[in-house]
């Protein structure tokens, strides 16, 4: 109970020598429900941490930190984002998943961690059904394939000819085994009839340096984090993995467009946090969370990087998450994708 409440009760008079049973109900019922409405008004009292389970520059660290200093601004509770990367995300959910439930520990996740490894992984050491109480997607947002500066291709059909001419010498970078950059990559091995070999990293960023460095020819990386290399020069654009050109790079043309109608996939973001968090305080998260979402510095800073925001409430998020495990794992038995 919160400090101060106890004498803070109102006193009741029941009716009758044995007590009015009706007034009993409504009152243990009213004193009941003060310390839940307190806890979700305090919330939060204490500093409050972001996991990110990829490493600085990664989609969910530019998320996460976006974010959390729009909450620490509006809460003025300090919002710390941490990064637990490894394992394409595993390493991060599993920390949360195992935290308290108190509202303090919070995860920022994706498609992969939550809905494509649980057909990929065997033995994940947590449970992508019920150990996680999700509270909002963030946003979604397409995937880019990017090339080297110094790689020889303008265009997809460029990329995909040298990889007709030459197969499994060409390789493509992603940041983890069984992220949705590798399926999209397999899935469009699969549906342009090429073979480029596939090199898992650990974490987006050491792809984009080898990618950088010429070592890879390229890689598929969220756009969020391929977006300044993009603007720099650095890396060439060829192809988005969404079904509609992205406003931040109007430019860049899609798979769709580029003669494969089929191949659409789009990653999402949300954020969640251990199972038995306080459905009080999930709501506390969320109201904070769709602020920020409804704010013009966080609209701006996801439209800049390509991140389309999203904002559903936390029981419509649950189910859309659980639905996502099942339509990822018919499409990892049907790639034949492996952890190998």
């Amino acid at each position: 109970m919160a400090p101060g409440l106890a004498s803070a009760r109102p006193r009741v008079k029941l009716a009758g020598p044995a007590g009015d049973r009706t007034m009993r109900r409504r009152t243990l019922l009213a004193l009941t429900a003060i310390p839940v409405a307190a806890r979700a008004q305090s919330w939060p009292s204490r500093p409050v941490r972001i996991i990110s389970s990829s490493p600085p520059a990664g989609a969910s660290d530019i998320l996460s930190r976006t974010i959390g200093q729009a909450l620490q601004e509006q809460t003025g509770q300090p919002f710390v984002v941490e990064n637990r990367a490894g394992a394409g995300g595993v390493v991060g959910s599993d920390f949360v998943a195992k935290s308290a439930p108190d509202g303090t520990t919070w995860l920022t996740t994706n498609v992969g961690p939550q809905a494509i490894f649980r057909e990929l992984h065997r033995h994940l050491p947590y449970d992508t059904r019920t150990d996680f109480r999700h509270v909002t997607i963030l946003g979604t947002l397409p995937l880019v394939l990017i090339v080297g500066r110094d790689q020889p291709y303008r265009t997809l059909a460029e990329y995909l000819a040298d990889a007709r001419a030459r197969p499994g010498a060409m390789n493509f970078g992603s940041g983890g085994n069984g992220t949705l950059h590798h399926l999209t990559g397999e899935l469009l091995n699969s549906a342009a009839h090429v073979r480029i070999t596939h090199v898992p990293y650990r974490g987006a960023q050491a792809a984009t340096t080898d990618v950088i460095g010429g070592r890879i020819e390229g890689m598929w990386d969220s756009l969020p984090s391929a977006a300044p290399h993009i603007r720099q020069g650095s890396v060439r654009a060829l192809a988005l993995s969404s079904a509609n050109r992205s406003a931040a790079f109007p430019n860049v043309s899609t798979l769709r467009e580029s003669g494969f109608p089929d191949l659409v996939t789009t990653n999402w973001f949300g954020l969640a946090g251990p199972a038995r968090v306080p459905e009080e305080i999930v709501g506390a998260m969320y109201a904070q969370l769709r602020r920020a979402l409804d704010s013009a510095p966080v609209r701006e800073r996801f439209a800049s990087i390509g991140v389309e925001p999203v904002g559903e409430p936390p029981d419509a998020t649950q189910r859309y998450v659980l639905a996502e495990i099942e339509r990822w794992s018919a499409v990892v038995r049907a790639t034949g994708v492996t952890m190998d």
